[in-house]
């Protein structure tokens, strides 16, 4: 299923800024949607009907989501993109919608469990991101076949990118390290399944050409330790001194491991091209260009 139309949220994200290249190469034609303009003009939380009505378009992929920083997993907020991403559901079917990629996150399940997660373990989240998430995806599941949309609703574990904002591991260390100052780190010992923003991006170009339906983990299949994805980091820019593990407390109820299952998208064929160092590489080139 490739070719159409292919209206993107988000589209200047740390994910949706990967997207442009994969969905071309399927012969999508792209209208982005994004707050920081460009692309197709409007307001999601307000007109979710408008925006749908001028894309125009037979597929979706839906990234758009409350971003700020430091409150995004406890904001309020996450109740009305609840409500404005079921709204562009309907309206994207109603404007002669075929096939959606929504996205979800791992923050819909239970953490506190054995810790490698398939997409039936039990949805139970702990934050109100997680929460909202998980709604969202429950009933646009539910309600897809009544709309008559193919969808995917696509569970992306934990990613990292060039552009990171603040408060994300990669970018807060790139920051510290490139102005040579001591980077204070937990202990690292935490196990989680990490995918460059660009390999997430290519699964969720992969999933929208695919006939695959229903949730679908995006993810490594492998949980690393943290402390060694911040060593290659530091390693790589040369300031292996600068990195203090252990010099910030983990949280009490920090999970020790978060691992996705991924038989469902090894399914589709999809394969990650980046693997750790080649990953952090990538982000540290384009940090560089981007300087």
């Amino acid at each position: 299923m490739t070719g159409g139309r292919v209206l993107v949220t988000g589209a200047t994200g740390l994910i949706g800024r990967h997207l442009a290249a994969p969905l071309a190469a399927r012969g999508y034609e792209v209208v982005a949607l994004s707050r920081k303009g460009g692309g197709l003009t409007g307001d999601l939380l307000a007109d979710p009907e408008g925006v749908a009505e001028r894309a125009g378009a037979s597929h979706l992929i839906h990234l758009a989501w409350h971003d700020a920083p430091t409150a995004r997993m406890t904001a309020a907020e996450n109740l009305d993109w609840t409500v404005a991403s079921l709204r562009l559901l309907r309206a994207f079917a109603r404007h002669g919608g075929q096939r959606a990629v929504m996205v979800g996150s791992c923050a819909e399940y239970d953490w506190r469990g054995a810790g490698h997660l398939t997409e039936d373990a039990p949805l139970t989240p702990q934050s109100p991101y997680g929460a909202a998430k998980a709604a969202t995806g429950l009933a646009a599941m539910g309600l897809a076949p009544a709309l008559g949309l193919s969808l995917v609703w696509a569970r992306p574990f934990f990613l990292y990118g060039p552009g990171e904002p603040p408060g994300r591991l990669f970018g807060d260390i790139i920051k510290g390290v490139s102005a040579g100052r001591p980077v204070d780190c937990t202990d690292g010992l935490q196990r989680r399944d990490f995918l460059h923003a660009a390999d997430v991006a290519g699964a969720l170009a992969h999933l929208l050409a695919s006939d695959a339906t229903g949730a679908v983990n995006i993810g490594s299949g492998q949980a690393i330790e943290v402390r060694a994805m911040i060593g290659e980091l530091a390693r790589q820019m040369g300031r292996e001194d600068l990195i203090r593990l252990g010099a910030r407390p983990r949280p009490k109820d920090d999970p020790a491991v978060i691992e996705a299952g991924i038989t469902r998208l090894a399914a589709t064929g999809f394969r990650p091209h980046y693997d750790l160092k080649t990953g952090i590489s990538a982000v540290l080139t384009a940090e560089k260009a981007h300087a």
